[in-house]
């Protein structure tokens, strides 16, 4: 019965999510960006990707000129930006094709859709790979709780703040944790080159795999002898792809690091320490984070796949990247997954602040929704910041996971079952 409970509760979740991403945040969104003219249009994460990818593969354009850049630009503001920023100088998202140019295999399958039709196929694409995404990270904890509740969690996930930003806006983060996620199953499968031919296709998002990426080949080259099939996929396949690239684009290297200091410029990003303590104090302990991350790996490299310790450092180096590298960005916490459901996972041993903190933080967005729904009007109060309350605790929802695990409030069991409430 508890567990129909909770399925009821993801289902109200999941209805409150919808609802206010349709009467509050989307139409207080094109009220103060479109309406008020900041954009021409509401294109979302994947139009440069999908508009690159066209040109490159139907045209032979680099996506990474001006002239496919400038076409990009003439969607979302009606007309091309071509700036030197300087101090002073107000910073436009120039909305590039930045990604490595092997992105465009991935795409390849969209360029005769139009893109609404690519809109909508990846709105569905996204949502059913996170979900699996919480099925695998399951099966990497020995976890089979009973199916509904594997539906209450997915439902919970999906509506969360962080997943809806990322589906709203078409991110192929959501897809590069549903790969980081797949070749962590194939690992505990012993599926090791396999595993290795996912990973090199995670790095479609470098700043955002190369932590726990470190970690899997750490791992790997402790014990070349029977885990040298992973290095061996990983390292065929990235070969393959750059090589690839380099057939359909010539030189491409070049011109992704061009974008990525130009990126660097027009939209000038930070990592949530940073964020939250200042750039030398939030640097000061990036450094001391990584460096007791590898201490972490160094300590654990040995260990068997599947393991407790195992899994406890890929979970350490997840949120790690989560916290230390430029991903503040809420839908890139889709990284923590893992370490989320191993707190669900272990509840009963979590300490009765470690719970409160816990549920605090995750029943804010729904709770704060269901009130804003009733009382916020977009039409009235369209100047006003209070639709962004609920994604507020997402920046929160790291550093709770990180002093979970490190304090050990939740302890490293293998439980089978788990009881909520």
């Amino acid at each position: 019965m508890r567990f129909r409970f909770w399925l009821f509760l993801s289902l109200l979740a999941s209805g409150t999510a919808g609802l206010y991403m349709s009467r509050v945040l989307g139409p207080w969104e094109d009220y103060i960006e479109v309406k008020s003219g900041k954009l021409n249009a509401q294109m979302g994460d994947l139009y440069p990707r999908w508009v690159g990818t066209r040109e490159l593969l139907l045209h032979g354009r680099n996506p990474y000129s001006p002239e496919v850049s400038h076409e990009i630009q003439m969607a979302f503001y009606g007309h091309a930006i071509d700036q030197q920023y300087g101090p002073g100088m107000s910073v436009v998202d120039e909305q590039r094709f930045v990604y490595p140019v092997y992105v465009v295999f991935l795409l390849a399958p969209a360029v005769y859709l139009q893109f609404s039709q690519a809109q909508l196929l990846a709105a569905i694409l996204f949502g059913v790979l996170t979900a699996i995404s919480v099925i695998l990270w399951m099966e990497v904890l020995h976890w089979r709780p009973p199916k509904a509740l594997v539906l209450a969690i997915a439902l919970f996930v999906l509506s969360s703040p962080q997943i809806v930003q990322g589906l709203r806006l078409r991110q192929m983060g959501l897809v590069v944790a549903f790969l980081l996620a797949l070749s962590a199953w194939c690992i505990v499968r012993d599926h090791l080159a396999i595993a290795g031919v996912f990973l090199a296709l995670s790095t479609i998002k470098p700043q955002m795999v190369v932590l726990p990426l470190a970690w899997f080949l750490l791992w790997a080259a402790s014990a070349w002898a029977k885990r040298w099939p992973l290095l061996a996929g990983f390292g065929v396949t990235l070969a393959a792809l750059t090589g690839l690239g380099e057939f359909v684009l010539p030189g491409w290297p070049r011109y992704f690091v061009e974008g990525l200091i130009a990126y660097r410029k027009y939209f000038p990003t930070t990592s949530l320490l940073c964020l939250a303590l200042g750039n030398w104090v939030g640097g000061v302990l990036t450094g001391i984070t990584i460096v007791g991350l590898f201490a972490l790996a160094w300590r654990n490299r040995r260990v068997e796949v599947g393991s407790a310790e195992f899994v406890h450092t890929l979970a350490a180096f997840l949120i790690g990247g989560a916290v230390v590298l430029p991903l503040f960005q809420p839908f890139n916490q889709v990284l923590l997954l893992l370490p989320a459901m191993m707190v669900v996972r272990d509840w009963p041993s979590l300490s009765r602040l470690g719970r409160h903190f816990f549920a605090a933080v995750v029943a804010w967005p729904w709770i704060v929704s269901l009130v804003l729904l009733v009382a916020f009007h977009p039409r009235v109060d369209s100047s006003s910041r209070i639709p962004l309350l609920p994604s507020v605790m997402t920046l929160f929802v790291p550093f709770l996971l990180f002093l979970l695990l490190a304090t050990r409030l939740v302890l490293p069991t293998e439980r089978a079952d788990v009881r909520l409430g």
